[in-house]
């Protein structure tokens, strides 16, 4: 345990060879490492990086060359700890010790260093320590990262991926807990070291070929627990990559289609990515599975990444194969996309008997990774090992849509149970502006996109069997994927969601506004048809019922993940509408042009209605008339030539109603007009006698 007192310098400095007396390091270091933050003054951190620094440096009989393994490692940790804080860890910057940290750090970079000390091995412990250092040091400090990227520190981040040293020779590690540490931090510094550098990432892109590598990386890593912390900075590199990437139309205005930022040198991402987001055992909106949208996000749908788009990946390999080398790993994982894009049956029955869209099957952990150099050559061939397109055959349209919706249900029965309020406190501090965006964004996306996928999700969200009656309640007050989604989009507190769901409904709809106001009512639309410029309920439009096509609605494969729309949807008892041409228009033009509910579900022939029915009826109108004749107001009273006094109401309706006076009290045009003249000579000699009196009450 460390005490209190303030730690000096000038305690590790004292110590002469320090290449000698090992204990007296061990222990200064050991108290360096364990001191509180406030026990190193700033000053003092400056001078204890430097003395360390200059252990570790290239002057001859450095310490470092002659210290056992435990102690080198004892200085890069206390170099860590001291360089947590930012004020004092300026140093780590200068031109002298950042060239340091560089060649202990085993990066295949140029290094300052005599050819007589080399770097420690990429995958040793010492070389490990220093790439969190750096990663710490870019974190802190904006120069760090200025001074990473000057010194080739992107070159020298995809040449390591690609599992090479400086040299061009491959490199290879002994465990594959070393190999994912080294993993997770390059992919921390990539992702640094690529913010807002454009050049950077084009020299990682077209010079080293960084696309290959992480294709390799992204199609060997398997998605356990043990795997994800890599994973999620691989991820994150990845999206800084294809959004900071120098596009040739990159200088064109801002009008430019979004989809037209995309180079086909990026087009090998997008299957391996698919796979780990199908993959991922989990559907909680955190990392990686959040990375794997946010990259999914920044890949367009173009028409030949379409069938990749539609396509479901298939189960990992079997553990047979667990202990196999690197080289027949690969050339496993190789045979079977192979098979993949030949689309034979055999292959294709059983991958899809044994896993589904949405969940796969938990690969065996601490299987060997292997390197992308080493997946290129065993793949026989000059060229990157690039997964192939699946044929097809292996394809669902539904399968993403149903992932992504299992992801957005899980959110809110987690967080926002039924019925409570997106607008309330959440859990966790959890901010949906933060968190559902990226999802509804590339939900959106995909229907804008894919006619299957918008097609799938207007069955799904918006099904003809959806109970529209006024006894199921509102559709944004109901529980289930439709009532959240129509709720984000009345919420006040959290406009980015309110847009995203507004502007996946709009495409769910085709961007047609009559369209969406039949389906959710004008009153749940009014919020994205004001984004898009209409002010006011759209004008109804008729359009022709095309013939009923069953080409035309997706197929659903046994791989897909089948939901419920949202509930409560057509009791057993009620008639769904007849699909045929008079039954379409008649259906939708019956709906409450506010709330898209029904407006005829009561409305019975009277012949239909049985007596007890009619009993019930007319016992409800003669309590009411009951207690309208107990109000004084609205008593009548007879006419003179009835003998006067009062007339019940409850008499004269039932007078009414025996002598069928509703039936037979219908007035023809020309005696309503006499008698509407008649009323109005009335009021207007009524008037005169009023004005009349009140002059002689004046002359008075």
């Amino acid at each position: 345990m460390s005490s209190s007192r303030p730690l000096l310098a000038a305690s590790y400095i004292g110590i002469e060879k320090r290449g000698e007396k090992l204990d007296a390091v061990r222990k200064e270091l050991n108290l360096v490492i364990n001191a509180l933050p406030t026990q190193v003054h700033p000053t003092e951190r400056s001078l204890y990086l430097d003395a360390i620094l200059e252990d570790l440096s290239d002057r001859d009989e450095a310490p470092w060359t002659v210290w056992p393994l435990d102690v080198y490692i004892l200085a890069l940790t206390a170099i860590k700890s001291l360089g947590r804080n930012p004020v004092g860890s300026e140093t780590l910057l200068s031109t002298d010790n950042f060239p340091i940290l560089l060649h202990h750090s085993g990066l295949p970079s140029p290094s300052t260093f005599s050819p007589s000390r080399p770097p420690p091995s990429p995958f040793s412990a010492p070389a490990r320590e220093t790439l969190k250092i750096l990663a710490n040091l870019l974190v802190l400090h904006e120069g760090g990262r200025n001074s990473f990227a000057s010194s080739g520190g992107a070159k020298a981040i995809a040449r390591a991926l690609a599992g090479k040293d400086v040299n061009g020779d491959e490199v290879s590690y002994e465990r594959e807990e070393d190999n994912l540490e080294r993993l997770f931090l390059l992919g921390r510094l990539g992702f640094l070291v690529t913010i807002e550098r454009p050049r950077a990432v084009g020299v990682m892109v077209d010079t080293e070929d960084v696309v290959d590598s992480l294709t390799a990386h992204f199609t060997n890593l398997h998605s356990i627990p043990a795997n994800h912390m890599a994973l999620s900075e691989l991820l994150k590199m990845t999206n800084n990559i294809i959004r900071f990437y120098p596009y040739a139309n990159s200088n064109t205005p801002s009008s430019t289609a979004e989809s037209e930022q995309w180079s086909g040198t990026f087009d090998p991402l997008l299957y391996p990515i698919l796979c780990q987001f199908y993959n991922i055992p989990f559907i909680d909106l955190s990392p990686p599975l959040s990375h794997a949208i946010h990259v999914l996000l920044s890949i367009p749908f173009l028409t030949r990444l379409l069938p990749t788009w539609h396509s479901v990946p298939t189960a990992p390999s079997s553990p047979s194969i667990s202990n196999a080398s690197p080289t027949s790993s690969v050339k496993n994982l190789l045979n079977k996309l192979s098979n993949m894009s030949t689309g034979q049956n055999h292959n294709k029955k059983s991958s899809s008997s044994s896993s589904s869209a949405g969940e796969s099957l938990i690969p065996p952990n601490h299987r060997k990774t292997p390197s992308p150099s080493s997946s290129r050559r065993s793949s026989g061939s000059t060229t990157t090992n690039r997964p192939t397109i699946p044929s097809p055959s292996t394809q669902d349209p539904s399968a993403l849509p149903t992932r992504l919706l299992r992801i957005f249900d899980h959110f809110f029965e987690s967080y926002v149970p039924w019925p409570k309020k997106i607008d309330d406190t959440l859990p966790q501090g959890l901010v949906p502006d933060e968190m559902l965006p990226p999802l509804l964004l590339l939900l959106t996306r995909a229907a804008a996109e894919s006619e299957p996928i918008r097609q799938f999700l207007k069955e799904t969200l918006l099904p003809s069997t959806l109970d529209r009656s006024s006894q199921a309640g509102p559709l944004e007050g109901r529980k289930g994927t439709l009532g959240d989604l129509l709720r984000l989009m009345g919420c006040a507190g959290h406009i980015q969601c309110r847009n995203t769901a507004g502007e996946l409904m709009w495409a769910i709809c085709k961007g047609d506004a009559a369209d969406l106001c039949v389906e959710i009512g004008y009153g749940n639309a009014a919020g994205i048809l004001f984004q898009k410029g209409l002010s006011g309920p759209p004008p109804a439009k008729i359009e022709e019922i095309p013939e009923p096509n069953t080409s035309d609605i997706p197929l659903k494969s046994s791989t897909s993940i089948h939901i419920q729309p949202a509930t409560p949807t057509v009791p057993t008892h009620y008639s769904a509408p007849s699909t045929s041409k008079t039954a379409g228009p008649s259906t939708k033009s019956e709906r409450n042009p506010i709330t898209s509910l029904s407006n005829h579900e009561d409305s019975r022939d009277l012949e239909q209605i049985t007596e007890e029915e009619k009993e019930r009826e007319a016992e409800r109108l003669f309590v009411l008339f009951d207690r309208l004749e107990k109000n004084p107001v609205i008593s009548m009273n007879k006419s003179e030539e009835q003998g006067g006094g009062k007339v019940s109401m409850m008499d004269m309706m039932r007078d009414k109603l025996n002598s069928g006076g509703f039936e037979d009290d219908d007035e023809s045009v020309e005696e309503r007009r006499k008698r509407e003249e008649q009323d109005k000579r009335d009021e207007e000699e009524a008037n005169r006698e009023i004005e009349e009196y009140k002059r002689r009450l004046g002359r008075k």
